[in-house]
């Protein structure tokens, strides 16, 4: 089986939803499938798409769209597309406006309604998309382990250290525990530290962020670490400097069908996760290296006070997190599924 996955530029989603599963599907199973890749092909343009038994790419495909769907229809060529997110963005999302005006909730929605198959990352997020496509696997999220970024040495600390990774989209989420974070300063001092992961320059939503990291005197707090963004595959380094990932996020429609990554995340690293006790982190209830915690600031000054107390529990915790998704975020055995589902749709929906 011949497959091409599209996609203009490297970004996150690209690289765990595409580039590390197909690259290793490539090595572990080239007697099966042969996988090539179009990056930017807005700017270098398709190859001939009849060459191909499936096509493969992430929501939507840029100022091409709709040409690219037409021609995969006119020429019976099946595609699977891959969602990670919710398609209907809430309003004080960064790009919302952006969303509205190109009409790509529209173009999203189209591209699931009109796929031969589709993947997904959750059960919340499969069945929003069950309402358009009955034909939808769940893939999980998984890492490559074998990649240095996920196997390079812890950091020597010497101070407790908790960490955060997000970006612009999460920032409402960090606000959900920065009262807990200047309580737990206050109280521990120079004995903790707070990481915060993801800062960009000149970013009035990365200011505002930080702002409620002042501590009285109008400067960061000297307990808050913030470290530069850093790219899609270089990123997994900055849980090496955490003894325990936070992981806050916001109760609503959208958030609850985002993914579990940063769980999964911090598992390569054996560290535990203080998680919000809301969906999708739910769906890793009988993990026993996370931690759930209610969103309020008491409950996350609680669960946080907890983790300082006893660095030894901390540590079983993280390996129980380890342990859980080497079992449930196993990319080796998402991978033969992977493999499966696009054997299953390219030959149910083959050239006509």
């Amino acid at each position: 089986m011949k497959v091409l996955a599209l996609w203009n530029g490297m970004g996150g989603v690209e690289y765990h939803r595409l580039y590390v599963p197909l690259k290793r599907l490539q090595i572990d199973h080239a007697d099966q499938i042969e996988v090539e890749v179009s990056q930017e092909f807005n700017k270098s343009g398709l190859p001939n798409l009849k060459q191909y038994d499936l096509v493969l790419f992430n929501r939507w495909l840029g100022a091409d769209h709709y040409e690219i769907l037409h021609y995969l229809a006119k020429h019976s060529i099946p595609y699977v597309v891959d969602i990670d997110d919710y398609w209907k963005l809430p309003k004080y999302h960064p790009t919302y406006k952006y969303f509205r005006e190109h009409k790509l909730e529209s173009a999203i929605v189209d591209a699931i309604r009109y796929a031969d198959g589709v993947t997904t990352t959750t059960p919340q997020l499969a069945a929003e998309i069950k309402k358009l496509n009955r034909n939808v696997e769940i893939l999980p999220n998984a890492l490559d382990t074998t990649d240095e970024h996920w196997v390079s040495a812890p950091q020597q600390r010497d101070v407790f250290t908790f960490g955060w990774v997000g970006g612009l989209t999460h920032s409402n989420d960090i606000m959900i525990i920065s009262d807990a974070i200047a309580r737990i300063c206050d109280e521990y001092g120079d004995k903790v530290r707070f990481v915060i992961c993801g800062w960009m320059p000149n970013n009035y939503v990365w200011d505002s962020i930080l702002y409620k990291f002042n501590g009285s005197t109008g400067v960061l707090r000297p307990q808050v670490v913030v470290s530069a963004a850093q790219a899609p595959n270089e990123y997994g380094n900055f849980y090496r400097l955490f003894d325990c990932a936070l992981a806050p996020l916001e109760d609503t429609k959208w958030n609850s069908c985002k993914s579990e990554l940063k769980i999964i995340e911090a598992s390569a690293y054996k560290l535990p996760v203080i998680a919000s006790n809301v969906n999708p982190y739910i769906n890793h209830a009988e993990n026993y290296g996370v931690h759930f915690s209610d969103n309020n600031p008491d409950a996350w000054y609680k669960s946080m006070k907890q983790f300082i107390e006893s660095p030894e529990s901390s540590r079983i915790l993280g390996s129980n997190n380890y342990y859980y998704c080497k079992e449930h975020h196993d990319l080796d055995k998402i991978n033969s599924q992977r493999l499966e589902f696009y054997k299953c749709t390219s030959s149910t929906n083959a050239h006509s």
